[in-house]
Order: C-alpha cells, then structure tokens, then sequence
C-alpha cells in the first residue's frame, strides 16, 4: 500500500512535499494518483523491452552490445593525429584569424608550434581515459610490445 508512496517520497526534495508525505503514512491515508501515472504504468506493461526511446536506442540492447575496447596511450598514436590539429591550426591561422597582408610563412610557423604543443596533449588526453576506462571496467587494448612508443614494424 505504502511502496509506491515511499518511492515518491525518495524523489521530494522541498520540505513541504516530505511533511506531506508523512501526514498521509501517518494518517494511513492512500496518495492520490494521477491518472497520467496510471495511464504511463499500464503502457509500460504493454510495451515490449526492445521499444526504442526518444534518443533512438532502448538501453538494454546498448547494455548488451560488446563495446570497443580503448586503446593503449602511445606515442605513435599521438604524432599520428596531430598533423590533423596542425592542418586545422593552419586553416584557422590563414583564412580566419591572420590578416590578408601576413606571409604564409608566419601562419606555418605558428600552426607547426601549436602541433608540436599538441603532441604531449593528446599523448596526456589518451592516458587519462586510458587510466579511467581502466577503473571502470571497459574493455582494455593490449600494451604494444615496446610499451608506451607503439610503432609498428619490429
């Protein structure tokens, strides 16, 4: 009589919903209900499990799908991916933010600085969710054989 009662009670956060609550365990009284609540209960019933949501996926078939395991930080990887932010630097360094009158020189000198600066980010980026991955047990990629450089080929 008092389960659904205490699982709203839960949920009231002012202290006037909490003496509210307790007057009606006190007195022995039923909560009234919306009929919205009912209405949501009796579709929930009737509704199978792999109805999909408004994000577009029920979290239990995204509960039961094998996930991608995070890759171990390396060096390589890093140096891989950092032309990519050196390329955007240059894009925005020439077309957005340099003046028309600037050399070319200047905004490849200036986005070769920032990629360099970007190689220990992403190196230190990867680590950390390397490091919390690992803590909530998401599947783990394998350590490279040469440890935290990582090239390919030996």
């Amino acid at each position: 009589m008092f389960a659904a009662a205490t699982v709203y009670a839960a949920a009231m956060s002012t202290k006037k919903q909490r003496e509210k609550e307790q007057r009606y365990r006190r007195h022995g009284v039923e909560r009234p209900r919306s009929p919205q609540i009912d209405q949501k209960q009796a579709r929930g019933d009737e509704e199978p499990a792999t109805k999909r949501g408004k994000r577009g996926s029920s979290r239990s078939s995204a509960a039961a799908r094998p996930r991608k395991p995070v890759p171990y930080p390396t060096l390589f990887r890093a140096l891989s991916r950092a032309p990519i932010f050196g390329i955007l630097w240059f894009v925005l360094f020439r077309f957005i933010l340099s003046k028309q009158a600037q050399d070319v020189s200047v905004d490849i000198y200036q986005a070769l600085i920032l990629t360099g600066v970007m190689i220990p980010l992403l190196f230190v980026t990867d680590t950390v969710t390397y490091r919390l991955s690992k803590r909530r047990g998401v599947p783990l990629g394998e350590r490279p054989s040469d440890g935290w450089i990582g090239f390919p080929g030996r």
